[in-house]
């Protein structure tokens, strides 16, 4: 097991370094001069280069590199040109409102995903498990932006259930929520069918078991076989929910621009869109460390939930 560990973190380093390279020379190959951009389209070429050395692109790519990771290396960011700012500090006024919304959604996608899947595993051929693959079907089939349109045409527009667009910072957190209700439903309802699916999988694959023939050979309830099953087939699921915590953070971006929320999604379109590379820079690199971080502890977690898997 701690061969495994050392592993797995040395695994993470590398691909965190890699994944940070690809994004600080990707974001720089795409069309657009910064430094164009931050002068003005009427400077002039004097003015433009020395927009350029006051930026610091000025020098080769492989010195910029290394100044970044060595700023890295002491928690600095950078410093967002277009906002004359920290990275570390836009990033912290905008994270609440991702924190919340990923939040909500991971939350609501996990009692979605592992109750229908449960219920339809644990009832196979029935109407209910007809009717949960039908929504796992709907749930896998459709992109987000469709389902974000037709939650407010339906909830916000016909019914006004729920505000349209905005999120009112200030305002109490039952106000908030109610403002990342669909947000939430929006990112949950794939992320909830892909759970249910592999569940219901799961949950049928363990039927066969010996050890539920034994089960029901002693004359164990319906309930009390099904907890045993449940029990064993849940950490079966760790992998995949840590892979959909993983697919909230380009899910965010979509939802976020849709609901006009002032989170890191919209922030990361709008710095992609100016060539702000300190604070693409530093959003993906909290998305790094977020992802792996999450597969890293739900490893852990089904190991420590499984005493069956044996890591080499």
């Amino acid at each position: 097991m701690l061969r495994y560990l050392l592993s797995q973190s040395a695994s993470l380093l590398i691909t965190m370094l890699l994944v940070i390279a690809m994004v600080f020379f990707g974001m720089r190959l795409l069309p657009g001069d910064p430094a164009q951009i931050r002068a003005g389209l009427d400077a002039t070429p004097q003015q433009v280069e020395s927009t350029r050395r006051a930026l610091g692109l000025d020098r080769p790519l492989a010195g910029q590199f290394v100044a970044y990771l060595g700023g890295l290396l002491q928690g600095d960011l950078g410093r967002s040109w277009r906002q004359n700012q920290p990275v570390t500090v836009i990033i912290a006024s905008r994270l609440p409102v991702t924190l919340l919304l990923a939040g909500c959604a991971y939350l609501l996608s996990l009692l979605l995903g592992f109750g229908l899947g449960i219920l339809a595993g644990s009832l196979p051929g029935s109407g209910w498990d007809r009717l949960v693959r039908g929504y796992t079907t709907v749930g896998l089939s459709f992109p987000e932006f469709w389902i974000a349109f037709l939650l407010i045409l339906v909830f916000s527009v016909n019914l006004g259930w729920f505000p349209l667009l905005g999120y009112p910072a200030d305002a109490p957190l039952p106000t908030r929520l109610m403002h990342l209700a669909l947000p939430a439903l929006t990112l949950a309802l794939p992320r909830s069918a892909q759970l249910a699916r592999l569940t219901r999988a799961l949950l049928i694959g363990e039927r066969t078991a010996d050890y539920v023939r034994t089960a029901r050979s002693k004359g164990l309830s319906v309930l009390a076989v099904t907890r045993h099953i449940t029990v064993n087939t849940l950490p079966g699921t760790f992998p995949l929910a840590a892979l959909e915590l993983g697919g909230l953070l380009t899910g965010v971006i979509i939802a976020e621009q849709v609901f006009s929320l002032p989170g890191l999604g919209q922030l990361l379109l709008g710095a992609i869109g100016a060539r702000d590379y300190a604070i693409v820079q530093g959003i993906t690199l909290l998305a790094i460390l977020v992802f792996t971080a999450v597969n890293w502890l739900a490893d852990l977690a089904q190991a420590a939930a499984d005493p069956r898997i044996r890591y080499s």
